[in-house]
């Protein structure tokens, strides 16, 4: 690294070479305190153009894993020359969250000592999921109050069907700017979920009023799902959509809804008009048991073959119903699907199926579910 100096040419020369770059870059010296902090960068993090900026990097970003997962730790700690495309969340000037993907590069001495590091910071879109994906003045209204609920940092109700509250759900926290890691679904007790970093804590119906209870670790967010909207409240509360309100989005919304599924898939004209008449006859929440049961059968292309004829009936279902637990075997077929899909990347195939990491293992373990079984 370069030492400061008053009139140091070297150091005016990376400085403007730096501030001169599209791209967010960082400087940290040994200490990790911030040596530069280029235009880009001050920028996306809200700070002014001559705004003095120092002290220790967490102490100044904020960052949602600066405490237990940094990057810049993580690449010291197993000699590697850099960390690429970390997913993160800085907290910007005004107190907004920064989704990130960030490299780190770091620098040491040629007796192993570390003499700093190069931060890159790309912003990042965060993913709004399937129902939020229509294009209608409906679905721009809601994605708009979603988003305006997700800075306002309070807690939400959600009235809708499951599937969709989930989906939802787990926008808000996206649009927070916070990892994914850090949306949990409610599993009875604070006592499961650690106190820091903050996030989002999900839960429907009968689980969602308990977690209201008075040992919430500081700075977590309640996600309730509901199918009826409450009387008296302290969550906002967000009324979402019926499928009959959506007539015009519901093709895009099924096709976002099968590529979260299955990537790589895709569906015949045909059978997107089938599925389009059972989200708008029969809800959402049925949709995704179609869906589910097709791209179980399919592979990666869904024809209209692979969808039931009456609307309750298929082969696949027939033969489910001969094992000793239909949904179990239906469960445990879904996720060696999906997990082979993902070439058995734990985060890729929970992310897919909508649980946690912790959550995929145990079922996993649960269903006897291994990658050479």
């Amino acid at each position: 690294m370069v030492r400061k100096a008053e009139g140091d040419r070297g150091e005016t020369a990376w400085v403007e070479v730096l501030d001169h770059l599209g791209e967010a870059v960082i400087v940290l010296d040994e200490q990790r305190t911030l040596r530069h902090v280029n235009h880009a960068a001050r920028r996306l993090l809200g700070y002014e153009k001559d705004q003095k900026i120092g002290g220790r990097c967490k102490l100044t970003t904020r960052g949602v894993d600066c405490e237990n997962a940094c990057p810049l730790t993580f690449a010291l700690e197993h000699d590697l020359d850099r960390v690429e495309d970390f997913a993160t969340a800085y907290t910007a000037a005004d107190g907004r969250s920064v989704s990130l993907s960030v490299t780190v590069i770091p620098f040491v001495g040629e007796s192993g000592e570390f003499k700093g590091a190069v931060e890159i910071l790309r912003p990042t879109e965060p993913r709004s999921g399937f129902f939020l994906s229509g294009t209608s003045t409906v679905s721009e209204t809601l994605r708009e109050r979603v988003s305006t609920l997700a800075r306002a940092g309070g807690d939400v109700c959600l009235v809708g069907e499951p599937t969709v509250c989930l989906d939802v759900a787990r926008a808000l926290h996206r649009f927070s700017g916070l990892p994914e890691e850090l949306f949990l679904v409610w599993e009875g007790s604070w006592s499961q979920i650690n106190p820091w970093p903050a996030g989002t804590v999900y839960s429907y119906e009968e689980g969602a009023d308990c977690t209201t209870e008075l040992d919430r670790p500081e700075g977590w967010r309640i996600v309730r799902g509901s199918p009826e909207s409450p009387g008296q409240s302290t969550f906002e509360i967000l009324v979402l959509p019926a499928a009959s309100e959506l007539e015009e989005d519901l093709s895009r919304i099924i096709v976002s809804w099968i590529e979260e599924l299955a990537p790589r898939a895709t569906v015949a004209p045909g059978a997107l008009e089938t599925l389009v008449r059972v989200a708008r006859d029969r809800g959402f929440s049925d949709l995704g048991g179609v869906l589910s049961t097709a791209l179980a059968v399919a592979g990666e292309h869904v024809d209209e073959s692979h969808l039931p004829v009456d609307g309750y009936r298929t082969a696949f279902i027939d033969e489910l119903l001969q094992a000793p637990k239909p949904l179990a075997e239906l469960e445990k077929r879904l996720l060696r699907e999906v997990l082979e899909r993902c070439d058995w990347r734990m985060q890729e195939a929970a992310d897919r199926v909508g649980v946690s990491r912790v959550t995929l293992w145990r079922k996993m373990k649960d269903l006897g579910i291994e990658k050479n079984s």
